[in-house]
Formats: C-alpha cells, structure tokens, sequence
C-alpha cells in the first residue's frame, strides 16, 4: 500500500496534463506544497511495486499531447457536421 499525491495545476511541469508521486505509507514527498493528497494505493501495478523498491517513490508525469490528441480529432469534425 502507497500513499498518492497528485501535483497542483500550477505546479505542474511545462508539457504536463498532470503528475503523480507515490511515497511510502506517511512519508510526504519532498516539496510538500506542490502536492494533494489523493489517497491510498491497495493495489499497485508490477512496475509501481518495482519502482518503489529502486527509488522509494514512483513518479508518473501524464503529457499534455495525450488529452490534445482526443480533442484534436473532434474538432475538424465539428464544423464539418454543422455546415452539413
């Protein structure tokens, strides 16, 4: 079991959607302030699991090209279908 942060929106790294960190049960991360609390992780994944034996904390960074690529579909179509 983990504790799980997610990084503040104006916090976060140039080209980040979003962050995750992953610290061992009551141990904050390292700049507190740049972080909430989100909760607790049961059930981690393999690669969460050996991450946290190597380093002691897991961070995961979510680009921000991901949540573009959905809404850059969508858009072209829109005009599209209302001209129709």
């Amino acid at each position: 079991m983990y504790d799980l942060y997610q990084m503040k929106p104006d916090r976060l790294p140039k080209g980040a959607r979003s962050a995750w960190l992953r610290t061992r049960p009551n141990e904050p991360p390292p700049a507190p302030e740049d972080w909430i609390f989100v909760g607790k992780e049961r059930h981690p994944s393999k690669w969460t699991i050996a991450e946290m034996k190597e380093k002691g904390v897991s961070y995961r960074e979510i680009p921000s090209w991901l949540s573009r690529r959905s809404t850059g579909e969508a858009s072209p179509r829109s005009p599209e279908s209302s001209a129709a």
